[in-house]
């Protein structure tokens, strides 16, 4: 039966060794399907000469072109060692390749698995990962890595190119912010963020064509962060992947806005969990009133939950919805009879401003509301993190 299938393989025309060969993978262990091709070309050519067997004599050796893989399998290695030139200006140490049929070659392989039957055969796409990966690995010195490659390598059989795809590289990291009115994140509204500063030497090392900063929570522009936030920085498609983060710590930390600490490279699962987090903040609030202050102990009545709508000043860029956040604790300070310090520990996303404020009844019950006094902040310090 097998000798019947291979028989009427070479009968449909110039074959390759390796699609020959491909069409029995699944037999005759421990050999590539080109090698296993050669023994069953050689094979049928001796019984052929021993007049055991039919078939087209000229199908035996080398034709002109194979009629199911077009030689893309005899062009490998030219292939291979194009793309090798384009990764001598990548730094990488994990691979994955990735094929893009043509219709052409789906065609062929489909046509021919109609006739013979795929009972002991592997797809062609299968075959050209597999020895293309091979080829790669041995000329770069590098390792095939399914999981978490640092490059992709997409070659499409359709048009015989090759694109390379740098998968991102994160940093994880600290940083602490002592200017006001420095946004976190990356804005065409702002000239400069808290992403800019630490950004700014790595995609010079790294030549990456952008970047994301993936925070532990936010705090808003005119806040201080006095407590070390907890960051992931994505640099996508980076040319360079070896980063002495020690180097770039110093550089960023010669800046008076922000500090940094515990810079070192990180992976995107933990993107996911650090994202995951919810702690409740500890803020420092500077809270100016109209009038003096009678009874500031009736701000413990705000100890609970808080039902804050959206702020009227982000209406315009977020929908208009209501909220329960929870304020765990809160401690006040009087400066003078119209100025006081609170301490509040509240749950993640709450509006600070609006909680003071009271943002017209949006939040609700509201320091302003609860002292029956209207109260402004002043200024305020994100002071702590709790889990």
């Amino acid at each position: 039966m097998i000798r019947d299938i291979a028989v009427k393989i070479l009968n449909s025309g110039y074959v390759c060794d390796s699609c020959l060969g491909r069409q029995f993978a699944k037999l005759l262990r421990g050999y590539s399907n080109q090698e296993r091709g050669r023994i069953i070309r050689d094979f049928l050519a001796m019984e052929y000469e021993a007049k055991k067997i039919k078939a087209d004599p000229a199908n035996f050796e080398k034709g002109e072109r194979c009629v199911v893989c077009e030689d893309i399998l005899d062009n490998l290695p030219k292939f291979a060692e194009e793309i090798l030139k384009k990764l001598k200006k990548m730094e990488f140490e994990t691979f994955l390749v990735g094929v893009k049929m043509s219709d052409s070659l789906v065609m062929n392989e489909e046509a021919l698995w109609e006739k013979m039957g795929m009972k002991y055969s592997e797809p062609i796409k299968s075959e050209i990962n597999r020895e293309l990966g091979k080829m790669i690995a041995e000329g770069a010195g590098k390792t095939a890595d399914q999981e978490k490659p640092d490059i992709l390598i997409i070659f499409d059989l359709e048009k015989r190119e090759t694109e390379i795809f740098s998968n991102s590289l994160f940093v994880y990291g600290e940083y602490k912010k002592f200017a006001r009115g420095l946004p976190q994140t990356k804005s065409p509204r702002y000239k400069q963020t808290v992403q800019d500063i630490i950004a700014k030497p790595f995609m010079k090392v790294t030549s990456a064509s952008s970047h994301v900063l993936h925070a532990l929570g936010r705090e808003e522009k005119e806040a201080r962060c006095l407590v070390w936030r907890p960051f992931i920085l994505e640099l996508k498609q980076p040319i360079k992947r070896k980063v002495d983060t020690e180097r770039i710590k110093k550089e960023i930390n010669m800046r008076k806005k922000i500090k940094v600490r515990g810079l070192r490279i990180s992976d995107k699962k933990k993107v996911s969990l650090l994202k995951s987090k919810r702690p409740f903040k500890v803020y420092r609030v500077v809270v100016d009133f109209e009038r003096k202050v009678d009874k500031a102990e009736n701000v413990k009545k705000l100890v609970g939950v808080i039902k804050q709508r959206t702020p009227k000043r982000t209406l315009t860029s977020k929908p208009d919805k209501t909220k329960n956040k929870k304020v765990k604790s809160i401690k006040w300070k009087m400066i003078n009879n119209k100025r006081y310090i609170f301490e509040i520990i509240a749950e993640s996303g709450m509006y600070l401003k609006e909680l003071v404020s009271g943002d017209s009844g949006r939040t609700s019950p509201s320091i302003s509301k609860v002292l029956g006094n209207q109260a402004e902040v002043r200024e305020f310090d994100l002071i702590g993190l709790e889990d």
